[in-house]
């Protein structure tokens, strides 16, 4: 389709494809002068989203550090230096794997777990087992935090991940399995006042029919 315009007195023949791409050309640079306003929106909602993210994390651990250095009756510096120090024989790579878990631990698990902890009558603690690769929580109840970290063991319930060995053979007269034993790194359940240690990979069976 043509059409004719007056440019200056001068009529001139306008295709509708003339018109057309003028108009996409005013849009895009409509669109161009629009982008560093976008980009500075953008911009500054990364910022204040970074920055409510690590406000978070530093007053998650500083309630952390808070709570445990009131129960241990240790500073909170003492403390953060025992956590992030890596202990002799450990390779950086689980080193930095339990640092990882631990602020895992401060800033998603400890706000919800330790609340309902109290709840029951328990505090929470983050825990490394260095030499077995592997981590835990331990409850203990409020009540045993002035006793020795012996006598509190008997009180404690260890949810734990690490490295430990158990029997797969035959059950015996006793119900618990006889060698040989195998190595894995597995969860499980420690309960000393049950008897109960690396639950269900060790535990009690049901003991077997045995002719008279």
């Amino acid at each position: 389709m043509i059409r004719s315009t007056n440019d200056g007195g001068i009529m001139k023949n306008v295709s509708s494809e003339e018109i057309l791409s003028s108009d996409m050309m005013l849009r895009q640079g409509g669109m161009v002068a629009y982008l560093p306003f976008l980009s500075s929106v953008i911009n500054f909602i990364t910022q204040r989203t970074a920055l409510v993210a690590l406000s978070y994390i530093l007053v998650a651990n500083t309630i952390y550090l808070q709570r445990r250095a009131h129960l241990r009756k240790m500073t909170k510096r003492k403390l953060l230096r025992i956590r992030a120090t890596r202990e002799e024989g450990v390779n950086l790579g689980l080193h930095v794997t339990n640092i990882f878990a631990w602020q895992v631990f401060v800033t998603s698990v400890f706000p919800i777990l330790e609340p309902l902890s109290r709840l029951c009558g328990f505090v929470s603690f983050y825990y490394f087992y260095p030499n077995a690769n592997g981590c835990g929580i331990i409850f203990e109840p409020v009540s045993v935090q002035h006793l020795p970290i012996k006598k509190r063991q008997r009180s404690q319930l260890r949810l734990d991940w690490h490295k430990f060995s158990f029997n797969v053979g035959q059950i015996g007269r006793d119900g618990y399995r006889h060698p040989p034993s195998i190595e894995r790194n597995l969860p499980h359940l420690d309960v000393p006042r049950l008897q109960l240690k690396h639950w269900p990979w060790r535990r009690q069976h049901n003991k077997p029919n045995l002719k008279k």
